[in-house]
Formats: structure tokens, sequence, C-alpha cells
């Protein structure tokens, strides 16, 4: 080969090679900034661990590792390009504790056992013994069965029994960028950190999530100015409860609810709330709510639901959320630039 013909093809080289950095940088960054679709993402609450199972039946002891097991579903919105998130808490609390006692609560190392104990039960019923938990209930002389799922009933007998034991485990939050932004990142799923929440005393529903994104990520200001009743306000989310099929569509896009701030609604310990007459559904926990100029004035914390006269389902006529104020002040406590 002539020595022209090498400095041909290592110059041909070089050129694919600088732009295939060019096109990687391009699909990085290449989203519009200030879109609230772009910037909401889906947050999924779930556990992992090693349990171990002994089955009295057929006398074996079981090793169980549960990689991932999702508990609850919301939305959070990007506030900084290099991966900062806010969310409602209790979308990353225990999601029982929220549904039951309407508040939210830090998922302790007690809870995380309970849900994947429940997730290693399943899974070893499915796969090893089907009639293992009728055979612990019929095992078990208790009066609140009927008022007890069979698998609730059947891991309490393990326990009392000394059968069930967790080796390992941890909380995990993931988190799924939206599609529409056409970049790399939102291929991935990404494991969030937890840098910080609201104060509980004062029903601060917030929590402030980290995750370490490739590249640039699209990303929202918050508002410093309160907003007023009156103001048109729109609000973006994941409804529904998808679960882990939202990790796996190729596509990810937010909904989005349109309506008019309708009060302030403060309560007695200083924590400012506002009602909005656009509707949202059970997801949409944690996503933003912005105003004209596309600025987060605060996130959803849940609907308030009215029920007809007939009967019919609940259905959600209004939503609440934490004002921007809030937002700021996590932010500044953790040196959060939230002015982008």
């Amino acid at each position: 080969m002539t020595p022209s013909k090498k400095a041909l093809i290592l110059l041909s080289a070089i050129f694919i090679v600088i732009s295939g950095i060019f096109i990687i940088n391009y699909n990085l960054n290449s989203y519009s900034s200030s879109d609230p679709a772009a910037s909401t993402v889906y947050i999924e609450n779930g556990v992992s661990g090693v349990v171990t199972i002994t089955d009295p039946f057929l006398n074996r002891t079981s090793e169980l590792k549960i990689d991932y097991y999702p508990i609850s579903t919301g939305s959070g919105v990007i506030i900084t390009g290099d991966g900062y998130i806010i969310t409602a808490f209790h979308v990353i609390g225990d999601p029982e504790t929220s549904s039951k006692e309407n508040r939210a609560k830090k998922m302790e190392n007690g809870d995380i056992i309970d849900y994947l104990e429940k997730a290693a039960l399943n899974q070893y019923i499915s796969n090893a013994n089907p009639q293992l938990d009728n055979q612990l209930i019929n095992d078990t002389n208790n009066s609140q069965i009927s008022n007890v799922a069979n698998t609730e009933l059947a891991l309490e007998s393990l326990k009392q029994k000394n059968l069930i034991s967790t080796k390992s485990f941890k909380q995990v939050i993931k988190v799924r960028l939206p599609s529409s932004t056409g970049n790399i990142n939102s291929i991935y799923s990404y494991d969030a950190q937890v840098i910080d929440f609201g104060d509980q005393e004062k029903n601060e529903d917030i929590a402030l999530l980290k995750i370490n994104p490739l590249g640039n990520l699209p990303s929202l200001k918050i508002a410093s100015k309160r907003p007023l009743v009156g103001d048109n306000i729109r609000i973006y989310g994941y409804p529904g409860n998808k679960g882990i099929q939202y990790q796996t569509e190729s596509s990810l896009t937010p909904s989005s609810s349109s309506g008019l701030l309708t009060s302030t609604r403060p309560n007695y310990i200083g924590t400012v709330y506002y009602q909005t007459s656009a509707p949202t559904a059970k997801g949409y926990s944690g996503g933003p709510v912005v105003n004209n100029q596309n600025k987060v004035v605060g996130i959803i914390i849940y609907g308030i639901e009215r029920h007809s006269y007939l009967g019919e389902e609940f259905k959600s006529e209004s939503s609440l959320f934490i004002s921007s104020k809030h937002l700021i002040n996590i932010c500044r406590k953790n040196n959060v630039n939230y002015f982008n």
C-alpha cells in the first residue's frame, strides 16, 4: 500500500470518529429547553434483595433473589441539566401508609423487608409450590382469615414460625426520561439517590433526587414569583397503574391536564398549597405544575375526589399542589442551582 493511500485511510478514520462524536453529542443535547413534556420523568419506587424461605410442606429451604420489585409509581420534574429531580415525598415513601393514613412516611428498614418478603413469597408460590399459601392458612387457626389476603396471612404464618428471613435488602428508586427528547438518556432507566426531603412535621410533601445522566438533560426553571388565583396552569405526569410497563415501553410520553388556580390553601403550620381545577389521576403525584412561561409553580401532591349521589365511581375533580416556595427552599438547602 502506497503512503498516499495510507494517509487517505487514516484521514477517513479520523473523520468517522469525529463525526461519531458529533452525532453522539448532538443526540445527547438535542432537546427543546423549557419543554415540560421533555422534563417530566416517570418514577418508580421499589425494593431488591435476597430472601430465604423454608417450605414446611416440601421440607426444603430456598434462597430467592429479588432483582427489583416495584411497589408504587409517580412523576417528577428535572430542575437541573446534571440530573437533580424534584418529586412528591410520598412517591418514594411507604405507599401503604400513604394510602391508609393519608400521610407520607419514609421507607424504614422494616418496611423494605416487608415488601421484599411479600415479593419473595409470591415468587416462590408461583414457581415452586402453588399451594403454599392455602396450606399455611389451613394450618393456622386465625379468625381473621376472611379479612386478610392469602399471601398476607401466609407471610405472617411464615414469620411466626421463623420460616422466612431476609439476607439483604434495599430500596431502589428508578427514573426514566420521556422519549420525546430524542436523546440517548431516554433509552435507559436510572437509579436515583435521595438527596433530601421536606419537613414531615410541616407536611412538606417534596423530595429531592439525583441521577447521573449521559450528558445534559432538559430542565425547567422554578418560578420565584407566587402564582395568583385565576392564573392558567398546566400539569404533567404519568397517570395510571402501569407499573413496570412504563419501564419497558419503547415510547414514553407524559400526559397533561389544564385548568385554573382556584384558591390558596395554607395550613396552620406554614406549608402553602394551591387548589386547581385541572383534573388528575393516580400517578400524577410529583409531576410539575407550570405557568404560561413554562416555569414550575409547584408539584402535584394529591387529587380531591368527589362522589356522585348515584353511586358512580370516584372521579378526580381538582388537585392540590405544593407551592414553588418549598421547592426553592429544598434547593437552597442543598446548594442546587434551581435557576439553571
